[in-house]
């Protein structure tokens, strides 16, 4: 299993934002075949150079993949500018993605997306 590229995207509609991140997984034919359960969640921050700011958790979603490469989103929508506006200036939005299996309780594996500059004031 791995997390590919996750990028993230961010809409504003008058003070509400839309936050979405957006990842390819991937899995060995053994993991498909063996019926394995996966889980993945998102965490959102807004990313300083030396605070990180936690906004929200993304619930966990689990499932069996049917093909060694899937790709998946969450959205966070209709969230107020002054819940990401959390310094002076512009914000450094960043999602986390993980990826566990389930079946075999192995260790979690994580992804940054690049940080996206917004500016919700």
């Amino acid at each position: 299993m791995d997390l590919l590229n996750p990028r993230i995207t961010a809409s504003q509609n008058g003070d509400r934002w839309t936050l979405t991140v957006k990842v390819v997984e991937t899995f060995t034919p053994q993991e498909i075949s063996s019926g394995f359960e996966f889980e993945d969640w998102v965490t959102w921050w807004e990313w300083d150079n030396s605070d990180h700011d936690h906004l929200a958790n993304h619930g966990a979603t689990r499932f069996r993949p049917v093909s060694v490469r899937e790709a998946f989103s969450w959205t966070w929508p209709n969230i107020p500018g002054d819940v990401l506006d959390t310094e002076l200036g512009g914000e450094e939005i960043r999602a986390q993605v993980f990826l566990r299996n389930f079946s075999t309780s192995s260790g979690t594996i994580h992804r940054f997306s690049p940080i996206l500059q917004i500016s919700p004031d």
